[in-house]
């Protein structure tokens, strides 16, 4: 089988756990995702491919200016030239004027020289101007395409959906394409018997690829991986993956989801024939203990006495890290690390300016992701688990793959009241709920855990808790779908 994601694989725990479950029951694995990677799994073969982002950048690098901005360039490459010569001209031009000055001539040729040289400045200057004035239109027009949210943008979306139909995935969102480039051939080659797809994007390379497979004889069943979608920012996007998921969702043999109400929508939004396996992207069990030779505590240098708050995953407005920045100032003692696939990304640094100020950046910690295996191990020595989300519907309906991660850490945690993070943490006692975007009652939760945390960490010592919780109780039903689709590993 292969296990396809759409995205990096370091530190993307569902492929490796789906891969390392596989593997563990007898099948042979192949893990296909975008270089570059560095994870190796025991017995799983590891394929990184390139997407190269031909066709998804086309419309960026050559934009169309039309009557908005009729003298912009018309390609990434002439800007770059016209430019690039301006800057060139114009240290030959300083080259040529210290020359006048160094070296000798009779008056009247110094004289000649001197005016054809500030004819030379002032002929730059005009290329100057008209440069800037066009670059400056070729950078607006840039701008709109690598965001096409305007009314003519949504008028040409409407057109692609009405005329296109499922098709108009092909159109509005061509950066698709580039990925059928570069993966199909990887999954052709291979030739598995199933393709474990990863998210909505891998389906299509699934469903492409078994189609194929199968007008040459071969047999591919295909398991969609399917998670939360998350509200596209532009009404392009959002279009793009409706007709993309039309297109291939109920040609999926088996779907898999992460939450009981999330597979009932689906089952319900894609017309699928039987409701979605649920399979919760939870961490192993383990039986080793929670010791970490360097957790998150040795990494921020803190002593064990120092209150510690962790925030894990990708740094986004709707995950909710302004809340904690912005309730730091009013818990005097408190550090608050943040453990982020990218510590150099742009909105860790939009964090870190707001840290500084509020006068807090020395509490303030950025630190990269750990192997997939060592999370729980590697949180454990911190005091206090949040997900401080926002109140958006992919948040609603599951329990993240952090919660369950700060659980196996045996971590109390501070929730936003999302539907399903709010209940089980009510119902399990392991935490505090708190109204999202709301600082002053996230500073409430935060201190209630730390006048007392031992009651919430008591939570964890129900047995039955975290083996529900656990990766080997959730690949029990993955694995029982894999042998409905091929029949039991011998």
């Amino acid at each position: 089988m292969a296990v396809v994601s759409g995205g990096g694989l370091d530190g993307d725990s569902r492929a490796l756990r789906v891969a390392g479950a596989a593997r563990a029951a007898g099948y042979h694995v192949t893990l296909i995702g975008r270089a570059p990677a560095t994870v190796a799994l025991p017995g799983v073969e590891v394929r990184q491919v390139t997407v190269r982002d031909v066709l998804r950048t086309h419309r960026v690098l050559r934009p169309r200016p039309g009557l908005r901005w009729p003298l912009a360039y018309r390609s990434a490459a002439a800007h770059d030239h016209r430019t690039t010569l301006l800057t060139a001209q114009r240290s030959l031009l300083a080259t040529r004027g210290a020359e006048l000055v160094i070296v000798h001539r009779p008056l009247p040729l110094l004289a000649v020289a001197r005016c054809c040289h500030a004819l030379a400045w002032l002929r730059h200057g005009a290329r100057v101007g008209w440069t800037r004035t066009r670059a400056a239109q070729y950078r607006a027009a840039v701008r709109r395409r690598k965001r096409p949210d305007g009314r003519l943008d949504n008028l040409v979306t409407e057109l692609a959906r009405l005329l296109l139909g499922r098709r108009a995935w092909r159109r509005l969102d061509p950066g698709l394409l580039d990925e059928e480039i570069a993966y199909g051939p990887v999954l052709d080659a291979v030739r598995p018997h199933l393709i474990h797809a990863l998210g909505h994007r891998a389906l299509g390379l699934a469903i492409r690829a078994a189609l194929r497979a199968e007008g040459s004889g071969h047999r591919i069943e295909v398991v969609w991986d399917a998670p939360p979608r998350v509200p596209a920012q532009t009404r392009r996007a959002t279009v793009a993956g409706d007709a993309l998921l039309r297109t291939f969702a109920r040609e999926a043999d088996g779907v898999v989801t992460v939450g009981d109400r999330l597979a009932g929508e689906l089952r319900l939004r894609h017309g699928l024939s039987a409701t979605p396996a649920v399979v919760r992207n939870a961490p192993p069990l383990s039986g080793t203990g929670l010791d970490h030779p360097h957790g998150v505590r040795d990494r921020c240098h803190l002593a064990a006495d120092v209150p510690l708050l962790v925030h894990t995953g990708p740094i986004t407005p709707d995950r909710g890290p302004a809340t904690v920045i912005e309730a730091l100032p009013k818990l005097y003692d408190l550090h608050a690390a943040f453990v982020v696939p990218d510590p150099e990304a742009s909105e860790v640094g939009d964090l870190r300016d707001r840290a500084v100020q509020l006068g807090v950046q020395g509490r303030l910690h950025v630190l990269p992701y750990v192997p997939v295996d060592e999370i729980p191990a590697f949180l454990s020595s911190a005091d206090i688990g949040v997900l401080p989300v926002h109140q958006l519907p992919h948040h609603q309906a599951v329990l993240a793959s952090r919660y369950l991660e700060y659980a196996h850490a045996r971590l109390p945690v501070v929730v936003s009241d999302v539907r399903a993070m709010a209940a089980a943490t009510l119902e399990l006692g392991n935490g505090e709920v708190f109204r999202a975007r709301d600082t002053a009652d996230f500073v409430r939760a935060v201190g209630a855990i730390l006048t007392n945390p031992r009651r919430y960490r008591k939570a964890y010592d129900r047995v039955d808790v975290l083996r529900q919780w656990s990766w080997q109780t959730e690949s029990t039903a993955l694995l029982d779908l894999y042998a409905r689709l091929l029949g039991p590993r011998v």
